[in-house]
């Protein structure tokens, strides 16, 4: 249900455009009054771009709208006249005593999100990121109209307190299971559970139905839910995340987790996908166990991925920024596209395919490395409620470092704890990436295999938190090694911005 406009930049396109954003954010789920205030806000951001960006010339805006699992996104992107938003910045004074409402439709714009985001993308263009946040009824207060069962004595939802069997029964997720999926991470979890989209009903019911995800859901035989596993689609590529998964305390050990997982790797074959990955905590070792025991491999250490939390049954005191396992498991086992190997982190790369049977053809770096004359072209996508980024290269050109210090700039005012950025590997040029981002204090973070356009990337990573690797914990041994290589560079970062500033933390 995403939507991508390529507009041309004259008054009578705009009004069809703010009707069409409305009836969207409204048809993805967003509450009238807010697809109304996000509407107007893209009606300021196309006028202003109308009369100042394009004021002498015929120009064209980009519009991509974008749904995930916890809010709406509108990018607008255009290449007209270039400007500084702060230099133009609107004053109530100014425009009581004066007259001046310059800044006014960005202001506005800005007051009818919950996120606006100013990018300059030098040669790229400039950038405009509206973000509305879904906010659905919790669970809890679901929970609040609970009704006693006349017959059984107990409230809906709730199993028979003499329901002893062990017969269990499994059904693809509808969207109709949503309630009883968010009452399960509710009772099983309590607020520990780290997708907090799965506490709203709400916004299951609309990511099955819309297909973002699917999965299975385990009775037993009196339809009491006891169990859930979920895909989430990733948005570029034919993989997915087996992001989602619960088995109430009193019916584990019970084989019901491997019947769930033996079943979604059936469903996700028989939707055509390339392979599924599970992002395995680093607080304990049991989702890195379960993983490895149904032929994923792991193939990336994320640092600080998730905010500090406390995990019911696990750690109750985890005491910095979660850090994430990428485990892969290929359905296909093609890989189609060459892959040319940095030379800084060619043996790791190496040990990382050699996991698995099938992998890409190993390509060596020409002794000469010639730019690419066309335009870099970076995608950015900025988890909030993560206070995290991922940017994404997607084409490589000669204006990839200016790009990228726009970007890195752009983001800066966000404080993120962590911006991760995506070099693909089917190009000779990922060889100069590589050695420019480490220029910029960015590490190793590992192998992404297929993860955007059926292409493998490698991940590097910047770390703006104080981590303590001994709170890391890895199973296997080449999650070990990954530990062991990424610890490494992180102190390198660390002692020379140490002895550059003379602080001892970031």
């Amino acid at each position: 249900m995403e939507a991508h406009h390529y507009l041309e930049m004259r008054l009578g396109m705009i009004e069809p455009e703010t009707d069409f954003t409305r009836r969207w954010c409204v048809n993805m789920g967003l509450p009238l009054n807010d697809s109304v205030r996000m509407s107007l806000a893209v009606d300021e951001i196309l006028n202003d771009i109308l009369l100042h960006a394009y004021k002498e010339q015929q120009g064209y805006v980009e519009i991509w709208y974008q749904y995930s699992l916890s809010g709406i996104e509108i990018v607008i992107q255009e290449m007209g006249e270039p400007f500084d938003p702060q230099r133009h910045s609107f004053s109530v004074e100014k425009a009581l005593n004066e007259g001046d409402f310059e800044g006014a439709g960005l202001e506005v714009a800005r007051r009818m999100v919950d996120h606006f985001l100013f990018l300059n993308r030098g040669k790229g263009g400039k950038e405009f990121r509206l973000v509305s946040q879904l906010d659905f009824s919790h669970v809890k207060e679901e929970a609040q109209n609970e009704v006693i069962d006349v017959v059984t004595g107990v409230r809906a939802g709730e199993e028979p307190s003499d329901e002893s069997e062990t017969e269990y029964r499994l059904y693809s997720v509808t969207s109709s299971d949503a309630e009883d999926i968010s009452r399960l991470i509710y009772k099983t979890y309590g607020y520990s559970y780290s997708k907090e989209d799965l506490y709203f009903p709400r916004r299951i019911e609309l990511a099955v139905r819309h297909g973002y995800k699917f999965g299975t859901i385990a009775r037993t035989k009196n339809g009491f839910p006891v169990g859930y596993f979920a895909v989430i689609r990733n948005s570029d590529s034919p993989i997915g995340e087996i992001g989602e998964a619960v088995v109430s305390p009193e019916h584990r050990k019970k084989g019901l987790m491997k019947k769930m997982l033996d079943q979604l790797i059936e469903m996700s074959r028989r939707r055509g996908l390339m392979g599924i990955y599970g992002m395995a905590l680093t607080v304990h070792t049991i989702s890195q166990k379960v993983n490895e025991t149904f032929g994923f491999r792991s193939t990336a250490l994320m640092l600080a991925k998730s905010p500090p939390s406390v995990y019911k049954g696990i750690r109750e005191d985890y005491p910095q920024p979660v850090s994430l396992l990428l485990d892969f498991l290929p359905l296909t086992g093609q890989w189609d596209r060459p892959v040319w190997l940095p030379n800084r982190y060619e043996p790791i790369i190496i040990d990382l395919y050699n996991q698995f049977d099938n992998h890409p053809v190993f390509v060596s770096l020409p002794e000469q490395i010639e730019k690419d004359r066309s335009d870099t072209r970076m995608h950015l996508d900025i988890q909030y409620e993560s206070n995290t980024a991922l940017i994404v290269v997607e084409r490589y050109g000669d204006s990839f470092e200016t790009s990228s210090l726009q970007m890195f700039r752009s983001i800066a005012e966000l404080n993120l704890t962590s911006v991760y950025i995506d070099i693909p590997l089917d190009h000779p040029w990922a060889e100069h990436a590589v050695e420019w981002l480490k220029k910029k204090r960015f590490l190793f973070a590992g192998l992404m295999p297929m993860f955007h356009g059926e292409r493998d990337y490698l991940r590097m990573q910047s770390i703006e938190a104080d981590l303590d690797f001994g709170q890391i914990e890895t199973l296997t041994s080449i999650a070990g090694k990954l530990k062991k290589l990424i610890k490494k560079e992180y102190d390198e970062i660390r002692e020379k911005e140490t002895v550059t500033t003379g602080r001892t933390g970031r």
